[in-house]
């Protein structure tokens, strides 16, 4: 091997006394130069590779996992990937089938069924709750019956996924069978369910499309060695081979060995979810002192992964949520949280072999000093959402009074209802500390540092020769075997021991809550926003009955108003008008008079606003009827009147008003009551008149004394 290809091999870049900022490629190959005995120009190149190589290294950097996400909408595709669902978190299915079926002998297209997977490798611990358009719907048997509206609309049955299940997802209502779905379409292992909805293009009410659909679940079971009596330390009944022991839970490092190990199911014990590794190839005891520590930090994690995410990436993303991240150590699957840790070792000069490489600082894109966390939150129907930035003072006062922020996703951090999002800030605030911390630093030692592993904390030695990093303390991210120089190869990054109290003491702050409400549950228009009364109208003599409304919409939910009408005492109501929400009157005319009528008021539901019993007042006379010659003056001083009197059978006299101007308030009688035979028309000569304009009006009086409304019958000019 050729000397660069040694030093590259090992990293060999001399940055320990290179202050923080770092330096420029020629003098640290001015220090390869002297340590190795390389030229200067060749040293350079190497320097100048050791960014590349820095970043294959593993570090604890601020990273969002790459997951695809979108658990709160519907997927589609019978044939695409499957969902598992970790801890309390709200999703919507993945359709695996949909089909319509027609009424019987009726409406095409009547029923619409879909079945959804909420989650693979069941069973999962529990379906709490299924929404319907961000509202909690509740079900008598498979029927909805609250909200009101979703009744004989909407059905659901669902499944827990039991391996197997006893028989296929139905779901019972008002068809006889569901198409192309029999007693073979089981989906054993699979959380599910089977959704019908009931369309009615000539109901008051009904779909324009499918509704939003979602369920709250408490998602798959896990493996946590510390309840099992068979792992050093763990006391209880599960076992890593038997599913049938593992519990539900939202401990992000239980979740991680579990999707290690993966889910298997069947008499050949086929892998249904997971990665799949042997229990040999995880570092138990890293991830169970991870799992304390979530505990006693109280960090949980919880939401969906899809079986075509990247499995690195979806364990990155569960340790993400417990503070940490897990690391490869070897052939070997481990992982690192952040905690306060005291020194085990110390290492000094002599237990170096060669050279080393100290990266004294990130690069000035990492190097934040705040950061916005987005998180999955309950207050906004489990979209994710952006917490308020996490910012360190002393750091930003290290830049200058610049702001260095990113924006970060932690995609299995959850806020439930009204709680603050503490966790995804301390999260934040590792991140933040961490991207300040010096490294990596790649030291190549003696073999007795072989049993130090990831997560480890470590003592430099105070003297000079280690620079920046001298009696500073490291955590060990990545531990390597160099079997060409027979050393152990430890990469390591700056621990500052104040950062701790600071990450684990933030409080975070909720995004805001926008507004986003559900779909309204609509009421019945309030008695206060409008009234009903009646009057009689005469065509031709006979007497209809007029119902008049008068009011004004006040729900800003409405978009039209439905009235309608029936007899009192009948089911079937009789649509008379849909009026936009502006109207403000209406008036059912051609009613019999005789009769009684209930009449309603509705926004576009089955919440009427009902008045009932509306009668109409037959005690008041019909108005008498003018002829088209009823009004001349044939001599002077005269006024002649000409008319026929009501056919109803309550009419008893008719009064006659004169006035010298077209004000009925201030008229006079000319005349007492004049009575008539029921239709006879009569003739009255008003004389004694002086030259001048006069108007006339005519009123009718009834049997019981009711006096009518005035005619008016018309003006005449007398000489």
């Amino acid at each position: 091997m050729t000397k660069v290809l040694q030093a590259v091999a090992v990293v060999v870049a001399i940055a320990a006394a290179i202050p923080t900022g770092g330096a420029s490629a020629a003098a640290a190959g001015t220090l390869l130069s002297s340590a190795i005995g390389v030229s200067v120009s060749t040293a350079s190149l190497i320097a100048a590779s050791v960014g590349l190589a820095s970043g294959l290294l593993t570090t604890l950097t601020a990273k969002t996992p790459a997951m695809e996400g979108g658990q709160t909408e519907w997927q589609s595709d019978p044939n695409g990937p499957i969902p598992i669902v970790f801890g309390d978190t709200q999703a919507a299915p993945s359709i695996i089938y949909r089909k319509t079926s027609a009424k019987s002998g009726g409406t095409k297209n009547k029923y619409q069924f879909l079945c959804g997977v909420i989650s693979g490798c069941g069973p999962i611990e529990a379906i709490d709750a299924v929404l319907i358009d961000d509202a909690v719907a509740t079900f008598s048997g498979d029927n909805a019956v609250s909200p009101s509206r979703l009744h004989d609309r909407v059905y659901r049955r669902t499944q827990l996924g039991n391996t197997p299940e006893a028989s296929a997802l139905t779901v019972s209502g008002p068809w006889s069978s569901l198409p192309n779905w029999g007693a073979t379409s089981k989906l054993s292992g699979y959380a599910a369910a089977m959704m019908a909805y009931v369309f009615d293009g000539k109901g008051d009410h009904t779909f324009t499309q499918v509704p939003t659909t979602q369920f709250r679940v408490r998602g798959v079971k896990c493996y946590d060695p510390r309840k099992d009596s068979t792992y050093p330390g763990g006391s209880g009944s599960q076992r890593a081979a038997d599913r049938t022991t593992w519990a539900y839970t939202t401990n992000p490092y239980v979740q991680a060995i579990t999707y290690a190990i993966g889910w298997h199911a069947g008499p050949n014990a086929i892998r249904v979810g997971g990665v799949g590794m042997p229990m040999t190839s995880i570092d138990l005891p890293a991830y169970v002192e991870a799992a304390n520590i979530a505990d006693a930090n109280g960090w949980i994690s919880g939401g969906r992964v899809l079986s075509s995410d990247d499995k690195w990436e979806t364990l990155k993303a569960l340790c993400q949520a417990g503070g940490g991240e897990p690391v490869r150590l070897g052939a070997t699957l481990s992982c690192i949280i952040n905690t306060p840790r005291v020194p085990i070792g110390t290492i000094t000069r002599n237990d170096l072999i060669g050279n080393a490489s100290v990266t004294t600082t990130q690069t000035r894109r990492d190097r934040v000093n705040g950061i916005i966390p987005t998180y999955r939150s309950e207050d906004h129907e489990f979209e994710q959402v952006p917490a308020g930035v996490v910012r360190n003072a002393a750091y930003l006062a290290q830049d200058g009074g610049i702001e260095r922020t990113k924006e970060i996703t932690y995609p299995m951090v959850q806020c439930y209802a009204g709680a603050r999002p503490d966790q995804v800030a301390q999260l934040a605030g590792y991140d933040i500390a961490n991207a300040r911390e010096a490294g990596p630093a790649v030291f190549p030692l003696k073999l007795r540092w072989l049993g130090y592993r990831a997560g480890d904390c470590l003592t430099i030695e105070n003297t000079p020769e280690f620079g920046y990093l001298a009696g500073k303390d490291v955590i060990v991210l990545r531990r390597q075997l160099d079997p060409d120089t027979a050393s152990v190869v430890l990469t390591m990054r700056e621990e500052t021991p104040s950062k701790h109290p600071w990450a684990l003491g933030l409080t975070g702050t909720a995004a805001p809550i926008t507004g986003k409400n559900p779909v309204p549950e609509a009421e019945e228009p309030d008695p206060s926003e409008w009234s009903a009364s009646t009057h009689i109208e005469y065509l031709e003599g006979v007497p209809t009955g007029t119902i008049e409304l008068t009011g004004a919409v006040q729900d800003d939910t409405a978009t039209r108003v439905l009235i309608e009408y029936r007899e009192t005492g009948t089911t079937a109501w009789n649509q008379a008008a849909t009026l936009p929400v502006s109207a403000t009157a209406y008036e059912l005319i051609g009613l019999q008079v005789t009769r009684t009528y209930d009449v309603a008021i509705s926004y576009f539901n089955e919440l009427r606003l009902i008045f009932t019993a509306l009668t109409f007042d037959y005690s008041e006379p019909a108005p008498a009827q003018v002829s088209e010659t009823a009004l001349s003056s044939p001599v002077a001083g005269q006024a002649t009147i000409a008319w026929r009197d009501p056919t109803s059978a309550n009419y008893n006299a008719t009064r006659l008003y004169r006035n010298t101007t077209n004000t009925f308030g201030t008229a006079a009688q000319v005349n007492g009551d004049m009575l008539g035979a029921l239709g006879a028309t009569q003739v009255y000569d008003d004389t004694g008149l002086a030259a001048g304009t006069y108007h006339y009006w005519l009123v009718t009086v009834s049997s019981s004394s009711v006096v009518g409304d005035p005619l008016y019958v018309g003006s005449v000019a007398v000489a």
